[in-house]
């Protein structure tokens, strides 16, 4: 293992924690919970797994949970279960990695069953279209409250969390008034780069 202070920290977020005290139970209980409490995908369930992860058990930094959720997003499974699946990993290695993909996927996996058994074609052409719009403006509500955690908690100038903001209620509600979320998120992604530089906070 290389001896780059740089390097160390990267390698500290793939391997598992040595001497874990997280039994195996307390890590399937915890990811249940989040599985049954968390909607809108990884990203929107930001602050609740800040909350669980680092402030209530300090099993994670915000740090680690930063990169885990970046990694995630680049395996190719479902983000909130490749999470899952590193946290586990690194609290107890490979069995805890196991133990946390079938805990956090359990309650979502059990509300699909559940709703395949009770729902029909007359209430997917009733009320759900309603309820889909409901929820999806939600789930939008979530991103943008995560966004806003986010540039809050981080060190960025005044006139950068001003643009972030602005940036973030702008893809809010664009994706709100009907465009789609992905185009709306990649053209926030774009203003961000070009009006967010690097050096700026060195400038003021």
């Amino acid at each position: 293992m290389t001896n780059d202070p740089a390097g160390q920290s990267v390698a500290s977020r793939i391997e598992p924690i040595q001497n874990s005290r997280v039994s195996l139970a307390t890590l399937s209980l915890i990811l249940f919970k989040i599985g049954a409490t968390s909607f809108g995908g990884l990203w929107a369930g930001t602050q609740k797994l800040e909350r669980e992860l680092v402030i209530k058990r300090a099993w994670l930094t915000v740090e680690d949970q930063k990169a885990l959720m970046v990694a995630a997003t680049l395996i190719p499974a479902p983000k909130f279960l490749a999470f899952g699946g590193m946290v586990g990993f690194r609290l107890r290695g490979w069995t805890g990695s196991i133990v946390a993909l079938f805990s956090i996927m359990a309650p979502p996996a059990l509300c699909v069953l559940g709703g395949a058994i009770v729902l029909n074609p007359d209430v997917l052409g009733g009320p759900m279209p309603t309820l889909t719009r409901t929820v999806g403006i939600g789930v939008i509500g979530l991103l943008f409250g995560n966004a806003i955690h986010q540039i809050r908690s981080s060190r960025v100038t005044p006139r950068q969390r001003t643009i972030g903001i602005g940036i973030g209620a702008s893809v809010a509600a664009s994706a709100i008034l009907g465009a789609p979320l992905i185009l709306s998120a990649l053209a926030g992604l774009a203003l961000g780069i070009w009006l967010i530089r690097p050096g700026e906070e060195n400038e003021s």
